[in-house]
């Protein structure tokens, strides 16, 4: 499955972009991959895991998950 979110006008093809790219890309994200009880932040791996690999790992529903990474981009000042 492919998911992808617009950042400053750009599509952002977040299914290949490591947590690390999309922490950097969506700050807020931070407080996300946290309240999904994920081990993403601070992970010494976030520069080589792929969302893809957040939501197979994790078993979460990506589709419901990247709704909520776009409304934090979004609120991104």
């Amino acid at each position: 499955m492919r998911y992808s979110i617009v950042i400053m006008n750009e599509s952002f093809e977040i299914s290949e972009a490591s947590v690390e790219d999309i922490l950097i890309s969506i700050p807020r994200a931070a407080r996300l991959f946290l309240s999904w009880r994920t081990g993403c932040v601070g992970c010494g791996f976030a520069r080589f895991c792929t969302w893809k690999d957040v939501v197979k790992t994790y078993q979460f529903d990506g589709q419901k998950a990247l709704e909520e990474l776009k409304q934090a981009n979004v609120q991104n000042p």
